[in-house]
């Protein structure tokens, strides 16, 4: 986990009048700021497939950022370098209320914050989904809340970069000084669709083997991403955490893919899953994945992870 670098921008955008905002907002951000990186920074009129840029390219390395190694069942369009977060499904705007919209960058993508801000700020005045929905950046603070964009004014030294060890250490102190969970007691919530595939089918449902192996494969992916050449790390069955219950739901997200020029629907799960028995192995990944994320189609959104030591589910 040492190996993994991060950092998160929590940016709050503001629409400067009524609106309508696309209920699944994440996929609508990605898609905009795709066009837009293009028409800022392409030389070649978009033809990838042809093009003799692409190892320089910032479309490249920011939406498709490439594996220092790359596994064999990595996709050719496989993207690592970054999570795009919006849980709000709200969808009419009035002059001057805010959104926040989470990103998390990985690795060397970290090196393009600056095109990757001023793609949003150029997004906004293209407008979002649709109805072309304009909104403005706001500002933009960092993981501990200290101002990244503020006033029209970017602070560098503000842009905080972790790895997820250091992440996964703090949560794990923070665990010990607040008791709250008995024996590794937890509930993992699944704050927005997770799509885990086991033996070529999507899970409807978790085990405590299913859950664990999502997670290495997870872990195992970033750390190739990153350059270090690990082995996936051994679990006894003992070690498997017990799902006492879960309660989940199927969800269905619409995006367009201009690539494939068609309407798709991408499926996952969300809810919770009440986990006992989890020792300080497991707990380390699952609180990894709150930074990473858990299953596929992350980069739209996809694998959003809760641990809580309590959880209401009347």
């Amino acid at each position: 986990m040492e190996a993994i670098r991060f950092t998160k921008l929590k940016i709050r955008l503001q629409t400067p009048e009524d609106c309508q905002l696309p209920r699944h907002k994440v996929s609508a951000i990605r898609g905009g700021m795709g066009n837009v990186l293009l028409a800022q920074h392409c030389i070649r009129d978009g033809k990838c497939g042809s093009c003799d840029f692409q190892e320089s390219c910032i479309v490249q390395n920011i939406m498709y950022a490439p594996f220092r190694i790359k596994p064999s069942f990595a996709t050719q369009n496989e993207s690592m370098g970054y999570v795009i977060d919006c849980t709000s499904k709200k969808v009419e705007y009035h002059a001057g209320e805010s959104l926040w919209v989470e990103f998390t960058l990985f690795g060397n993508t970290i090196a393009y914050i600056m095109p990757i801000i001023y793609a949003l700020t150029s997004l906004g005045g293209t407008g979002l989904g649709k109805e072309a929905a304009s909104f403005q950046v706001a500002e933009i603070v960092n993981r501990r809340r200290k101002p990244i964009l503020k006033d029209g004014c970017i602070a560098m030294r503000n842009v905080l970069v972790e790895t997820v060890e250091s992440y996964v250490n703090e949560r794990i102190a923070h665990q010990e000084n607040h008791q709250g969970n008995q024996a590794g007691h937890v509930w993992l919530s699944l704050d927005t669709p997770c799509a885990v595939k086991s033996q070529g089918e999507f899970l409807q449902a978790f085990d405590g083997r299913s859950l664990v192996l999502a997670m290495i494969q997870k872990l195992y992916m970033y750390q190739l991403y990153e350059g270090k050449q690990a082995e996936k790390e051994h679990f006894a069955e003992e070690e498997f955490p017990a799902v006492k219950s879960q309660r989940l739901e199927p969800a269905t997200i619409p995006r367009y893919s201009a690539t494939q020029e068609r309407k798709m629907y991408l499926k996952g799960i969300t809810g919770v899953l009440e986990l006992e028995g989890c020792t300080e192995k497991v707990m380390r990944y699952l609180y990894a994945m709150e930074i990473l994320h858990l299953g596929k189609n992350t980069r739209l959104g996809f694998g959003k992870v809760t641990v809580r030591n309590r959880y209401d589910i009347s």
